[in-house]
């Protein structure tokens, strides 16, 4: 017997998402994050079967930026017929890759791992933790200027956030702000540490890590595990981060399909 069809919606059951957040805090963890810090930025789509929810896609869509989506459900065709059109990122688990391709390609591909560091594991220190502290509102213009100070799409997402408002972690060479990374999630059970980004000539030094520690200590002083996402491919990134506990949960697929930049 053929699987029965998926029904869709534009919009999500919170209190069944609130339910898939307690049987695995991590991998919903963005959704219950958004829907109630940027209701005006994202747009969800849910898939129903036999009138239940099973999944849905989260969609990151601001004026002027790509399209970033989250799939978070089975390998349901009629969920990748309500993607974005082209371009747009898609980060889905590895079965439902083929679907994204299908109907947005040509794509390229990137793996991701989607990492954890629970509590309770010991966090060694780094050379620089005495020269990282959180970014303070007054700090914006010098935060600013680092996103500015090189092309990278990682840097760039500085640009307009708000330091007063949001879990930002600075390493300071004496004045100058050399690394940055920041807690893109805080919900009660986990955080989740993004936008690690060193000045290029401060690279390979273990400012990156130093950063990254800053946001796991403060995850933790809050009770809450960290979790990220890191590529594959990263050898160098992923070896810093087992340094700090992270251990890999999930694989999934960062599908690029058809951005003016590589992701």
């Amino acid at each position: 017997m053929p699987p029965e069809p998926a029904e869709l919606r534009p919009t999500i059951d919170r209190s069944w998402l609130e339910g898939a957040e307690r049987s695995d805090p991590i991998a919903h963890a963005y959704a219950l994050w958004d829907l109630d810090r940027f209701p005006d930025r994202v747009r969800f789509v849910s898939a129903l079967v036999g009138g239940r929810p099973v999944g849905y896609l989260l969609c990151w869509e601001v004026p002027d930026h790509l399209p970033v989506v989250q799939w978070m459900a089975p390998p349901i065709p009629e969920l990748a017929t309500a993607l974005p059109s082209r371009p747009l990122r898609v980060n889905a688990p590895a079965y439902a890759a083929a679907l994204v391709r299908s109907a947005r390609a040509p794509c390229t591909e990137q793996p991701l791992l989607l990492e954890s560091a629970p509590l309770g594991i010991p966090l060694p220190a780094t050379p620089f933790d005495g020269r990282v502290r959180r970014i303070e509102r007054e700090d914006a213009a010098t935060l600013y200027a680092l996103a500015r100070s090189v092309p990278d799409e990682m840097a760039a997402s500085y640009v307009g956030l708000d330091p007063g408002a949001e879990a930002i972690f600075g390493g300071f060479d004496g004045r100058q702000l050399v690394a940055v990374a920041r807690a893109s999630v805080r919900r009660p059970s986990v955080w989740f540490v993004s936008g690690v980004f060193v000045r290029p000539e401060f690279r390979g030094r273990g400012w990156g890590k130093a950063v990254a520690r800053a946001v796991v200590m403060a995850a933790r002083s809050a009770g809450a595990s960290a979790a990220l996402y890191v590529r594959e491919a990263r050898a160098d990134a992923r070896a810093a981060y087992e340094g700090l506990g992270f251990r890999p949960v999930d694989r999934r697929i960062l599908l690029d399909c058809g951005s003016p930049d590589a992701p």
